[in-house]
This record gives structure tokens, C-alpha cells and sequence, in this order.
């Protein structure tokens, strides 16, 4: 070894053994000052905080010198916590310090320009009333509007980060920061009533964003990249990884969020009342708070009726089973059939013994529901992969129930530079939801956007899509012009009438999508299989909507083959080419039809064996550095 080579190794030795003894774990007990233990921390450093602790506060992330992490998190023995690979989950919060904001802000946010902080083992709860995002990544607003004010090297490590089970939360996550990474964390109870919600959601951060293998919970989106101009002229999240995560809501989400009072019985009460003889009905609604000044109310009760048969001396009393959750009710009366007053309850029971109620029709819908829009949506996006996920539980609720959305939008008429470029969404299952696919070229006119260019879709199986959930159970819907869409090698069951829907444009001058490949895939033709706005379908709207289209080598079961290119597959029954398609296993059956049979020479549809066995990625990030010491802040 050369003298230079040696002199830079022993530097970088005593650089290395400098650094480590430096580093020092800052103990934050139970009451202690969490701001001042973060002022303090050095890079390298280790906060600790104690298990089932609350520490309650508006705590930022200040701006440190040095490219060390500095690492925040609970006081919890690793050998007691899941380790890489592994999420976190709700049943282990008692071994979590938990984190809250007292008011409407942040729990936690950055300072502009702060970096290298990783967050692991923490619990994070609602702010109050479900207003704002709990952790805030770089800043969304206009203050933020140059590169060199982004936080970057962010790491949110195995956190439990949840709204209010009853009043829910506007945004869990916020990413409008550099350098990202997301992993093994569980976000949930992201939900609320007339706006639009989600466990994370990015708009002006330049990325890249590393999400991966997370439980992810949200009611308007689970994940969204854009969705409002960024402040950052020019700027468009790049390099999204999102893999391995599980992208979930309840089903009992579709449901109304108060429930119908039950057991609701109506009977005369012969002394103190002065109502006149007749028959009276009613009908009871449950109300609760759902957040963000918002009430929720339930649907009306089945209408019940007493009938009072001596004047002046008889009342009605009216009892139900209480509502989980619901802190008073509407009782909705007198004229059987058309109830104009109420009264406000606390209690399971009236006495209606003649008193003027509150003047109102008692209404006959209008429940209120959480706000469910889509499960994955990207909007301003370039150079992402999506794989290795689960998507699941989506209905049709304030849109038309699309699961997957790759729509490009100019939000607020300044973001001119928005637009989709070079998207892969592979390896990914998709069940349980309304329709699959919605892929839009350009946004309106009045909002111009850049073109969608370089969507491939390939390997996914897509199962029970289908109009049981409110929408129109088709697979694709795509249209004004995105060019360069690839779809390939994937497998679909639906229910609806149509397999892949193009529009755009004029009965006599439609805007063509260029560069589509529609190949080896598997699936039902229906009714309509490849159909289009003002053609028939098949070859029809294949020319008038595709006209350099590449249609080959799919099973469009049911079909007919006079109908599409040459080169397709139409015979068969469905189910008789996999295992076991009624109980959701779509491995290919002995002799099924789909077997070598693609253009490339495999099977055709999605490789179902790998998508459901796939290889664990490996991990980029840095071991975390021992502390050297120990310092106590109070």
C-alpha cells in the first residue's frame, strides 16, 4: 500500500472512531423537554424516550451540521420490537412512547433545510379534532418554494402513526421533503367527512421516496403524489419506490359512520301528558362528532307509533338501544309518515307529553359517510415503480370507484409542468374494489397539463372488480391522449360489461392514444371487452382510438375472435383455466388454456407464482452508529 492510500485510510479511521465518540444517547423520561433534547442532539447522536410515555407538544426538527442521522425513538429493547422486514402493528404500542399534538398543528414537523433524522418505534396520535397532517415532512404551503429550503435523509422506521378512530385525521403523513424513506410502519384511521384524506400524501417535495412494506390506511387516497401545484416552481416528484406495503381500508367504512338506532319502541304513558287523542309517530337519528366541526348523523329508525285514546292525560314514551359513540340523538315527530319537529336527546328514551319540538322534516337520507375517492393515485409523478403491493377495499362513494388512478392535474391552474412520466406498476394485486384502472393523457384545457407518457402495467392480478361495490366493475378506463401505456401479462376477473374504455376528444376527431400495447393478458371479454365513446367495440374502436395499437396474444374469454386483431384467444370457460378462481387462486390449472401460449412463449396473464412469492428487496440504509454516551434531559 502506498503512502497516500495509507495516510487517507488512518484518516478516515480516526474520522470514523471520532464520530462514534461523539455520539450519545439524550434519555427524554416521562415529563421531560422532548424540544430541548431535540435542540441539543448532535449528529450521531440517540434520543430515547420512554415506553408508554405521552409526550405532548408541537416538536420540530431543527437544522443540524454533519451527515450522521440522528435518531429519535423509544427506550424499548430491540429484542422486544419486530426487526427489518417486520411492521409494526398496533399491539405493540404499550411498548411505544407516543407522541401528540395539543392542538390543530403538527406533532412533528421539520425546520426548512433540516436532514438526517430518522424516527423508529414511536407512536404517533391524532391532533385535535383530526385537523392537519400529525407528521409533517417539509413544508406544503408557499413558504416552501426553492429546492435549497427541502428537508432530506428523513426515515420514519417502524411507526405507529393512527387518527382518532372516531373523529379520524385530514393527512397522517405529509412528504413535501428530499430523500424519504417510509418502512415498516402501520398508518391507519386516516379518514374524514367532505374532504379529501390520506395516510400519506406528497405535492411539494422533489423526492425520492423510498415506501416500503407499511400498512397503509386511508379514506379520500391511501397514497397520493400531487394533488395541489406545488409552491417549487418546476418541481415534480421523482423517483417514487413504493413496494411491499399493504394498502387497505375497513369494508365497514362503506357503511354510515353513526349507526341506525335499534330497538326502538313506542308506548302510551297515561299520566302527564296533554296530547290530544290520535295516533303519533316517530323515527330516531343518532348524531356524534366526526371531526373538523362536523357532525355525523345516522339513518333514520324504522317509524314506531302509540296511539293516545283520552285527552289531556296521556303522553308517548319512546326508547332505543344507545349508539356506540354517539352523545345524543334526534327524535323526529308527530304525523305518521311525515315527522316535521324534533327533540334532542342525551338519553335512550322520550317522553313526548306534548311540548313543541324543533321545527324539521325528519330526513329520509343523507347519512353521513367518510369521503372514499381512490386507493392509489399519482398526479404529478416521474421514474416510479410500483410493486409487490396488496390493494384492496374500494368502493364507489364521492367518485366513480377506480382503485388505481394515474390522472395528471393542473390543481390550481398554475402547475403547468405537471404530468405522469415513465410509471411502472407491476407484481401488485388488486382486489375487492369497485373498478380497476382510470389513465388519463392530459388534464382539461382550461388546466393544461403535460402528457402521461410511459405507463406500463404488467403482472398484476386484479380479482373482484366488481359493480357489488357501487361502480361499473370495468378494468381500464383511458382516454385523452396518454401515449406509450403498456399492458401487459396481467390477470383480470371482473364482473363489469367492459374490459378497457377509451374516449377523448369528438365524435369526428377523437384524441388518439399512441404507442398501446394491450398483450399476453387474461381476462373475461364481457359484454363489450375493448370498447370506446361513439364506436362499437373491438377492431371499431381499436382504429378509431388506437390507431398504431399492438393486440396480441390476450385471452379475451367469451369473445369472438371476427371482432379483434388476429393473434388473440377467445374459448373456454374462465374458471377452468386456473386453480381455483371462486376461492381466489389464480395459479394455472393442468392443460389450461393460458399455458405457453404467450407471444413471448410463456403463459399468458400474470405470473401468479412470483407475484405471490416475491424476492425481499434489499435495504440501502445504514446501520444506525453506537452511542457513546448518555445524557439525561428533564
Amino acid at each position: 500500500m502506498n503512502r497516500r492510500r495509507q495516510l487517507a485510510l488512518v484518516a478516515a479511521i480516526v474520522a470514523l472512531c471520532g464520530a462514534e465518540a461523539h455520539a450519545a444517547t439524550i434519555r427524554v423520561p416521562a415529563g421531560g423537554n422532548l424540544q430541548t433534547a431535540l435542540n441539543a442532539a448532535q449528529p450521531g447522536d440517540t434520543i430515547l424516550l420512554d415506553a408508554g410515555a405521552e409526550y405532548v407538544g408541537n416538536f420540530i426538527l431543527p437544522v443540524k451540521t454533519g451527515d450522521a442521522f440522528i435518531t429519535l425513538r423509544s427506550a424499548t429493547s430491540d429484542a422486544l420490537l419486530p426487526g427489518s422486514g417486520v411492521r409494526i402493528a398496533p399491539s405493540h404500542s404499550r411498548l411505544l412512547a407516543k407522541l401528540r399534538s395539543p392542538n390543530t398543528m403538527s406533532v412533528l414537523r421539520t425546520a426548512p433545510s433540516a436532514h438526517h433524522w430518522r424516527l423508529r418505534y414511536l407512536e404517533f396520535a391524532a391532533n385535535a379534532d383530526g385537523h392537519g397532517d400529525i407528521i409533517a415532512l417539509g413544508d406544503g404551503s408557499s413558504a416552501q418554494n426553492a429546492l435549497d429550503q427541502v428537508p432530506h435523509d428523513l426515515v420514519l422506521d417502524h411507526l405507529y402513526v393512527h387518527g382518532d378512530r372516531l373523529v379520524g385525521q385530514k393527512r397522517c403523513v405529509a412528504l413535501n421533503a428530499a430523500a424519504v424513506t417510509v418502512r415498516d410502519s402501520h398508518v391507519s384511521d386516516c379518514k374524514g367527512v367532505g374532504m379529501d384524506t390520506q395516510a400519506l400524501a406528497g405535492w411539494n417535495g422533489p423526492g425520492p421516496f423510498t415506501i416500503e412494506n407499511n400498512y397503509l390506511e386511508g379514506a379520500g387516497e391511501n397514497v397520493l403524489f400531487g394533488g395541489a401545484d406545488p409552491a417549487i416552481a418546476g418541481l415534480v416528484p421523482t423517483g417514487i419506490t413504493f413496494r411491499r406495503n399493504y394498502v387497505s381500508r375497513p369494508m365497514d367504512w362503506r357503511n354510515p359512520i353513526v349507526s341506525t338506532p335499534a330497538g326502538v319502541t313506542a308506548s302510551v304513558v297515561t299520566a302527564g301528558g296533554t296530547l290530544a287523542p290520535g295516533t303519533y309517530a316517530y323515527r330516531i337519528i343518532a348524531r356524534r362528532p366526526a371531526g373538523q366541526g362536523t357532525t355525523a348523523r345516522s339513518t333514520a329508525s324504522d317509524q314506531v307509533a302509540g296511539t293516545v285514546t283520552s285527552a289531556g292525560s296521556q303522553a308517548i314514551r319512546i326508547t332505543w338501544q344507545p349508539v356506540p359513540g354517539a352523545p345524543d340523538y334526534r327524535v323526529y315527530g308527530r304525523v305518521p309518515g311525515g315527522q316535521t319537529m324534533y327533540w334532542t336527546v342525551a338519553a335512550t328514551e322520550f317522553v313526548d307529553a306534548g311540548a313543541p319540538g324543533a321545527s324539521e322534516a325528519v330526513p329520509t337520507a343523507g347519512e353521513t359517510y367518510w369521503l372514499v375517492k381512490n386507493v392509489f393515485e399519482l398526479k404529478n409523478a416521474r421514474n416510479v415503480i410500483i410493486e409487490q403491493n396488496v390493494f384492496e377495499n374500494h368502493w364507489k362513494q364521492a367518485q366513480a370507484g377506480y382503485a388505481i388512478v394515474f390522472t395528471p392535474r393542473n390543481s390550481g391552474g398554475a402547475c403547468t409542468w405537471c404530468g405522469l412520466d415513465n410509471v411502472t406498476f407491476q407484481f401488485n394485486i388488486v382486489r375487492h374494489v369497485a373498478a380497476g384502472l382510470n389513465v388519463l393523457g392530459y388534464d382539461i384545457p382550461s388546466e393544461p397539463t403535460r402528457q402521461t407518457v410511459g405507463l406500463t402495467i404488467r403482472h398484476n392480478l386484479f380479482h373482484d372488480v366488481s359493480t357489488a361495490y357501487g361502480g361499473n366493475g370495468w378494468f381500464l378506463l383511458i382516454g385523452d391522449e396518454p401515449r406509450g401505456v403498456t399492458v401487459e401479462h396481467n390477470t383480470v376477473d371482473f364482473d363489469g360489461s367492459t374490459a378497457v374504455y377509451a374516449y377523448g376528444g369528438t365524435p369526428t376527431a377523437p384524441r388518439l392514444i399512441r404507442e398501446f400495447r394491450f398483450v399476453n393478458n387474461a381476462l373475461r371479454h364481457n359484454r363489450y371487452g375493448i370498447n370506446g365513446a361513439s364506436s362499437a367495440f373491438g377492431n371499431s374502436t381499436l382504429s378509431r382510438y388506437f390507431p398504431d395499437a399492438v393486440v396480441q396474444g390476450n385471452w379475451l374469454q367469451g369473445g369472438s375472435a371476427s371482432n379483434y386483431p388476429a393473434g388473440n384467444l377467445f374459448a373456454g370457460t374462465f374458471g377452468a383455466a386456473f386453480v381455483d378462481a371462486v376461492g381466489a387462486d389464480y395459479r394455472l390449472a393442468t392443460g389450461s388454456v393460458l399455458l405457453g401460449r404467450a407471444t413471448d412463449g410463456s403463459n399468458i396473464g400474470a405470473d401468479v407464482v412470483t407475484l405471490l412469492n416475491p424476492a425481499p428487496p434489499a435495504t440501502s440504509l445504514r446501520p444506525p452508529i453506537s452511542p457513546g454516551g448518555l445524557r439525561v434531559v428533564r
